[in-house]
């Protein structure tokens, strides 16, 4: 009796632990997200970006949205 409880036991904190790697999961994803930066096409104000798409205080051109680099290189390959 005892070896059972201690396995369901083992078995609940094992599967507990999996939904907080899906959690963080969801979280990364919803930064990356929330991270677009927007800049003006004619880069009136150089290389400033902006948080959120609307227009240029400069020249009233819409803001358009920076293409981010990727940053992992390993599929690259000379």
């Amino acid at each position: 009796m005892n070896k059972i409880i201690v396995a369901s036991l083992l078995f609940l904190s094992v599967a507990c632990s999996g939904n907080k790697s899906e959690k963080e999961a969801a979280t990364t994803e919803t930064h990356a997200v929330s991270e677009k930066k927007y800049t003006c096409p004619m880069k009136c104000e150089g290389e400033k970006t902006y948080a959120e798409a609307g227009k240029c205080p400069v020249c009233k051109m819409e803001l358009q949205e920076v293409a981010m680099a990727e940053t992992d290189s390993t599929g690259h390959q000379h």
